[in-house]
Formats: C-alpha cells, sequence, structure tokens
C-alpha cells in the first residue's frame, strides 16, 4: 500500500516568485520516504543502525509549479525489489488533485558494520509486500 505524506510548502522552499525549488522536490520524496518507514514500524533511527539505503539514482518530472503555503500530498511506494537494491516511486498533488510531480529514488543496500553493499535483508523486503509492486516488477 502506498503512503500518503502532507506536506505544506513553506517559505525557505521557494525562490523569489514563491513557487518551490526544483531541488525541493527530492527533499518532499525524502519526507515521503521516513514516513513509508515509520508507518511500518521501522523508525529511521532504527533503520540506520542496521542499513544504509543510499540513493543511487533519482529523478523528478516537473508537471505544475507548487508555490508558498500549498498543502502538498506526497503519495510513496516501492515500485521495483532487486537483490540489493529497491526503489521509491513518488506523486505529489495539490489540494485540488493536480499532479504536481512524479518522480522515484534508487536505494542501494549498504552494512555500516562492514562498509560494503549486501543483499535485501528478509526484514526490509517484509515491508515492501507484492501488493507494492506492479505487475510487470513481481
Amino acid at each position: 500500500m502506498p503512503s500518503v505524506t502532507q506536506i505544506r510548502v513553506r517559505y525557505k522552499d521557494t525562490d523569489t516568485m514563491s513557487v518551490v525549488y526544483y531541488g525541493n522536490y527530492l527533499t518532499y520524496f525524502e519526507v515521503a520516504r521516513v514516513e513509508y518507514l515509520r508507518e511500518r514500524r521501522l523508525p529511521m533511527s532504527i533503520v540506520d543502525k542496521r542499513i544504509h539505503m543510499p540513493v543511487v539514482e533519482a529523478f523528478v518530472k516537473y508537471v505544475k509549479p507548487a508555490r508558498l503555503d500549498d498543502l502538498l500530498e506526497v503519495s510513496s511506494r516501492v515500485s521495483e525489489r532487486k537483490r540489493a537494491s529497491f526503489t521509491f516511486s513518488y506523486e505529489i498533488r495539490n489540494e485540488a488533485g493536480e499532479l504536481v510531480a512524479t518522480g522515484f529514488t534508487r536505494h542501494a543496500c549498504w552494512d555500516p558494520s562492514t562498509s560494503k553493499m549486501i543483499p535485501l535483508p528478509d526484514w526490509l523486503k517484509e515491508i515492501m509486500p507484492d501488493a507494492d509492486l506492479t505487475p510487470t516488477d513481481r
């Protein structure tokens, strides 16, 4: 199941035209990703002790500008799992339900104790059920 997180656009997130600065969409993705994990009883304070999940690829498609004080809904879901990586996909919509942006982040699995790449641990697979994956990704 996707996770939905609400984010209010703050003044610091905008440029001189009161439009969200393009790089901040990746921050919104991160907030949604962390909430996805928290909803599954894995706050980042726990996850980070067990595994690091560096972003190895990111993509944002900008559809419509978000503006100062907009209340955004950021949907996040796991859209792909591989042996040692996984992908989160995101959709951002404004209060009118209009699509603002879409994108994804791909993450590797890194063992902080050995500083080596590792396969996706079973405990992490458990919170990324097949129901979250599109039929072609299963």
